[in-house]
């Protein structure tokens, strides 16, 4: 099923997508995949949105570990309006393509326990994969020092805050993982991939002193995000996790795994060739594609294409395909992970006791 990519404008976005779309007429900040309301563009359910599927193909699309959830996507502030409505079906992964020409707001997200209690949703854990970096680019990963929720309140209230802010330098194919409260910002000039849990839950801490499209400042939530912010110092870049072996080389594909939590694990796939791609009957994959052209054949449907920009939800209930590289390619793919069984095929794969801690985390 292939998932159009949703344009959404920013104020801190660009209109040159390069390497994935084309020049756009205004500054696009996101292109959205996997979310409810996103319809499918190809094959038997095209035109039907994601959320309808969850409704209607259940585990057939979601796997045989699925579970419905009653939860909702959330943003900060939406409880008032959103409290009496019914829960939707819910897809637990969101995924994204951000682009940046400047700062994006200083922001942090709740966990699941602040969000529920108090804005009747689920936090947000996320990670990022840089999928293009200018020389120079930066992001902000948490703080150079430590300060009270009244001092960072003031700090934000003030400005001085942008003094403490821990810049780091990023490049491309690296990867960040993002926990709830974990202060941060992405800087200009970088492309990146977020996989994340369901929700739009941000609480907005500082934004330059800049001005939104009405010319007004944008809504900041400091007390809040004072309220949820952690203050341990970030562990850095991850390590990928490269599957070694034989098997690894028969099959034609290199699989690095990226990031695992209980919400999300992301691999990066990369091919030159044909490879055979085995669904998981236990659980949908998310495809998106970064780099290099192709195909995607199967048995039981028609040959799609892919180019950068594309992006495929494979369902649990899905025969085996075969990946054809016109030229070499990667992609990132995500899912919800059974985590005992995915630190089993690490520890078979020979991951250290360092590897498993850096990859897995909460």
């Amino acid at each position: 099923m292939e998932l159009p990519a949703s344009l959404r404008p920013k104020i801190w976005g660009s209109r040159d997508l390069s390497p994935l779309f084309p020049v756009q007429p205004e500054e696009i900040g996101e292109a959205w995949y996997s979310f409810e309301e996103n319809p499918v563009a190809n094959g038997p359910f095209a035109g039907r949105t994601v959320g309808e599927l969850v409704e209607h193909l259940g585990r057939r699309l979601m796997g045989s570990s699925y579970e419905p959830s009653g939860l909702r996507r959330r943003a900060a502030g939406e409880i008032g309006q959103d409290k009496k409505q019914p829960p939707q079906f819910y897809f637990p992964v969101l995924s994204k393509l951000l682009f940046t020409s400047q700062n994006l707001s200083v922001q942090v997200h709740p966990d699941d326990a602040y969000a529920l209690a108090r804005e009747d949703g689920p936090g947000k854990t996320e990670m990022w994969y840089i999928v293009d970096a200018r020389p120079g680019a930066q992001l902000v990963l948490g703080l150079t020092r430590t300060m009270t929720p009244v001092e960072l309140c003031r700090a934000a209230a003030s400005g001085d805050i942008e003094k403490s802010l821990n810049w780091v330098p990023v490049k491309k194919g690296q990867t960040f993982f993002i926990s709830p409260g974990t202060l941060h910002t992405i800087g200009a000039g970088i492309v990146i991939c977020e996989i994340q849990q369901n929700s739009d839950l941000t609480y907005r801490f500082y934004d330059f002193g800049r001005l939104g499209s009405d010319g007004k400042p944008r809504q900041l939530h400091i007390e809040q995000a004072a309220a949820v912010t952690r203050q341990a110092p970030h562990p850095g870049a991850m390590e990928p996790f490269r599957f070694p072996g034989p098997a690894a080389a028969e099959e034609g594909v290199q699989r690095e795994l990226l990031a695992a939590c209980r919400y999300f694990a992301t691999e990066r796939l990369s091919w030159s060739g044909m490879f055979p791609y085995k669904p998981d009957p236990s659980r949908f994959h998310l495809l998106i594609f970064l780099e290099g052209s192709g195909a995607l054949a199967g048995d039981s449907w028609d040959q799609a294409h892919y180019q950068p920009g594309d992006a495929y939800l494979i369902p649990a209930e899905c025969a085996p395909l075969k990946l054809r590289a016109a030229s070499p390619s990667l992609a990132i793919r995500s899912y919800v992970p059974d985590l005992p069984k995915l630190r089993e095929e690490l520890q078979s794969a020979g991951a250290s006791r360092e590897q498993f801690e850096h990859l897995f985390m909460d």
